[in-house]
């Protein structure tokens, strides 16, 4: 069992590197294709974006799994986080992250890849352990539910790129140069280890 185990982990992970990036386009894209849904002027109700606003409360309990491994993964790379509380514009529960004094590029890009990447390998398990490990239907509906929220939420937030910009803008020939050597760390890593189309 603990030798399937292992093996399933190692797949979920190959996979989850392998997709993350149609992931994240797909999902970046969604998300907004829902933002230009909401209305451009002031506030007439409580919500800017009804659609948002019911997906946030749909997909909550992925979108708290979400918050929790990006919450580990910020702080381990030495990012500040700001607060954690629900957008007044579009009622959704978000992580808002710091962005004066910025660590380095590197550091960023680097958390940000890791934080998809195990918010899409904690979605994958999600639905393939409930086969593997026979539970019920129940069950089953569970973790996909959990996992669909999980993926809503795996795309690029506004906040990231601010982050990114505010670095760029305190280091910006060093930073520029760890731009460069992330993106083509990462390209590299796809055409040679994972033999996957780069984005």
């Amino acid at each position: 069992m603990q030798t399937e185990l292992l093996a399933l982990v190692i797949a979920n992970l190959y996979f989850a590197i392998a997709w993350t990036p149609f992931i994240v386009v797909g999902v970046t894209v969604l998300r907004g294709i829902v933002l230009f849904t909401g209305r451009k002027r002031e506030f007439e109700d409580w919500t800017r974006n009804p659609l948002m606003t019911i997906l946030s409360f749909v997909f909550l309990p992925g979108t708290l799994l979400y918050i929790g491994i990006r919450y580990v993964v910020t702080k381990i790379a030495g990012i500040k986080v700001d607060r954690v509380s629900g957008s007044t514009t579009y009622g959704e529960l978000n992580m808002f992250l710091e962005i004066e004094r910025p660590p380095r590029v590197a550091v960023i890009l680097t958390a940000l890849y890791v934080n998809i990447v195990l918010t899409v390998f904690t979605a994958i398990t999600l639905l393939v352990m409930p086969f593997v490990m026979l539970w019920e239907f129940s069950w089953i509906v569970i973790c996909w539910y959990v996992a669909i929220g999980v993926f809503y939420n795996s795309g690029v937030r506004s906040g990231d790129a601010a982050l990114v910009l505010s670095a760029l803008r305190d280091r910006p020939r060093r930073g520029a140069i760890e731009l460069v050597i992330v993106i083509a760390t990462i390209a590299i890593l796809y055409w040679q280890l994972m033999g996957a189309p780069v984005l």
